[in-house]
């Protein structure tokens, strides 16, 4: 057999035709072997839409590092019902556009059953029409803007942008006794929506931000939007950043207009080794950040096995890799759990059709995390959310303070 799903699909249109005509002829029921005629054998090939080169080249390594990680622990495993899963990979360059060409080469020319990607909010947005006609399901890499609707077949693996506004919010009120809030965002999608989460999280508080920033996703010099937010005299800062260089940018720009306002960042600005890199060793001192709860702890001893397991199997694999010097192994973790949840859809429902793979993850996955070998936890996907994650997945964290390699101190431990 063949995973090419043209020539499979018109191999059942003529084997339908032929047992029609079978069916006339001597009253057969053609049924009883349908499912064996139609029983698939070889790989099953995942498309990997990532951006390996460009602008976010080590945060794309990150991700094809957790998928090609989680590719080799489900062949050595004995793979999807006795298949092997093989990734073919994709480099969006992080452009919408280019993503579009990668995404029809991985869908019209090398016929994937599944797609992993793209990176990024507006590469999914831009890509997820091709895999919806095409009846493929897929996990991409989406904060924002996913919903059953926009990707009937799809399902974003960040923390939902929105969701991590409405925390920072929560946490900058309540736990800051904050009454003036700014708000200084990356100019993607993801970052424009979690801004408008938390201007409509701060309006249901009866307040409103002091002044709400915008700056490139990159940017080496973000002096303008700083001098406005310190002339808005906050009592604490929100930031969503695409990076934690965005991040380090940040903080080095704070401390050079010499203020000591509180940072609340979201999930980016716990990629630690890249803010440290641009702000220093110190560069936590003022910064909490939301992040995913799995991989934080309130101790060594409450470290979860599973983080610890990844970790180990990371290192033992990739740790000669540059990429890997850097890395944050909780991102690296979920595009690990995305195939890891795929498999367990295909395995379940004995398809990769895309809705029938869909229609599991919507309703067996979240209930059953413990039994699917994830390392993240709190899964939370339904008919009604399509992002893997949501407010209750989160935790505020010290990114300041690893308790373990990638894992964080959590903020409220008991003493």
């Amino acid at each position: 057999m063949t995973t090419n799903r043209t020539l499979r699909r018109s191999l059942a249109g003529a084997l339908a035709v032929a047992m029609l005509s079978a069916m006339a002829a001597c009253g057969s029921d053609p049924t009883s072997s349908a499912s064996d005629s139609a029983a698939e054998e070889g790989p099953i090939k995942v498309g990997v839409a990532l951006g390996l080169t460009g602008a976010a080249a080590a945060t794309g390594s990150w991700a094809r590092m957790g998928v090609e990680l989680a590719a080799e622990q489900i062949n050595a495993d004995g793979g999807i019902d006795g298949r092997d899963v093989e990734l073919v990979m994709a480099d969006t360059e992080l452009d919408p556009t280019k993503a579009v060409t990668a995404m029809n080469r991985l869908v019209g020319q090398e016929n994937v059953d599944l797609v992993i990607g793209p990176l990024t909010s507006d590469e999914s947005l831009a890509t997820l029409p091709i895999m919806t006609q095409a009846g493929i399901a897929n996990i991409n890499g989406s904060g924002s803007a996913i919903t059953p609707e926009v990707a009937p077949l799809g399902f974003a693996l960040l923390p939902n942008a929105a969701a991590q506004g409405e925390r920072m919010v929560e946490v900058a009120v309540e736990d800051y006794d904050a009454k003036r809030v700014a708000i200084v965002h990356y100019n993607g999608t993801q970052g424009k929506v979690a801004s408008a989460s938390m201007v409509d999280a701060l309006k249901e508080r009866d307040m409103e931000a002091v002044t709400v920033q915008e700056f490139t996703a990159q940017s080496t010099d973000l002096t303008p939007q700083l001098l406005e937010i310190q002339a808005s005299d906050p009592d604490v800062i929100l930031t969503f950043n695409q990076t934690g260089a965005d991040t380090g940018r940040i903080i080095t720009g704070l401390r050079q207009l010499n203020s000591d306002v509180p940072v609340i960042g979201s999930y980016g600005s716990t990629f630690a080794t890249q803010t440290k890199g641009v702000a220093g060793p110190d560069a936590y001192g003022n910064l909490k950040a939301v992040t995913w709860a799995g991989f934080s702890a309130c101790d060594e001893e409450s470290i979860r096995p599973a983080v610890t397991d990844f970790v180990t199997a990371a290192e033992e694999k990739f740790g000669d890799e540059p990429a890997f010097e850097t890395v944050a192994l909780d991102y690296m973790a979920i595009w690990r759990d995305a195939l890891y949840l795929l498999a367990a859809a295909v395995e379940e429902t004995g398809t990769t059709e895309g809705e029938a793979v869909t229609e599991w993850l919507e309703t067996e996955a979240a209930d059953n995390e413990e039994s699917l070998g994830l390392v993240h936890e709190g899964f939370a996907m339904s008919d009604t959310n399509h992002f893997l994650m949501d407010t209750g997945s989160l935790a505020l964290v010290d990114p300041g303070t690893e308790l373990a390699k990638g894992v964080f101190t959590r903020i409220d431990c008991e003493d």
